[in-house]
């Protein structure tokens, strides 16, 4: 009987810690929904993906794919993620881990907001993945940094709340054949400084 309740006890302990976020967090719906991430915790958050290139698309995490439109340069964007209301957002990083081929230009970039919008690349401008490299810290685009594109009374956009967050590949020329990296973004969640989520889609609320 008391391995019983040993066993139990256990079960709850591994949901509790899948239900608080220590488990990888996957879209369940078609187009992908992402929730923000956001931990109560003082301590820097991040999103942390892998993006492949291939003559047909660029996939992202393994899991989530869009296809080269149809003529140069070549273009797709896949939503990875999403920020927070009033996320300070304060580094990228980038490692190249195979070169991408082919194409006489390859990029990377990463950004916010919706297809339509046309924000993809408000974040983090296209950065060449034509070279392997360590992993270098890119430069956020200046106008964006800090909670510029994430909050200070501009409404969310997110699927889910907040913001949410794209890569976008672009090819030049030729469609590449391989290409490979991994790009953190890291950011300040608003659990502090008097911020105050908005509750509803579409919601606003101030600088914190």
């Amino acid at each position: 009987m008391r391995n019983y309740f040993r066993s139990i006890v256990a079960g709850l302990g591994a949901g509790l810690m899948i239900a608080g976020g220590l488990a990888p967090a996957f879209a369940l719906t078609i187009p992908p929904t992402f929730a923000p991430r956001y931990f109560p915790t003082q301590q820097v958050h991040y999103e942390r993906h892998i993006v492949t290139f291939s003559p047909s698309g660029m996939t992202a995490d393994g899991l989530f794919t869009c296809v080269w439109n149809a003529s140069t340069p070549f273009v797709c964007a896949v939503k990875v993620g999403a920020l927070p209301y009033n996320a300070y957002v304060v580094r990228i990083s980038m490692q190249v881990t195979t070169a991408c081929t082919a194409s006489t230009a390859c990029g990377v970039g990463m950004g916010t907001g919706t297809v339509a919008s046309g924000n993809q690349l408000n974040l983090m401008a296209t950065a060449s993945i034509l070279s392997t490299t360590g992993a270098v810290n890119q430069t956020v685009v200046a106008a964006n940094a800090g909670i510029a594109a994430t909050g200070n009374g501009i409404a969310q956009s997110g699927a889910d709340g907040g913001f949410d967050l794209f890569i976008t590949g672009t090819a030049t020329v030729a469609l590449p054949t391989a290409g490979t990296a991994v790009l953190v973004l890291e950011y300040f969640a608003g659990n502090d400084g008097g911020c105050i989520t908005p509750s509803i889609a579409g919601g606003t609320s101030p600088a914190c």
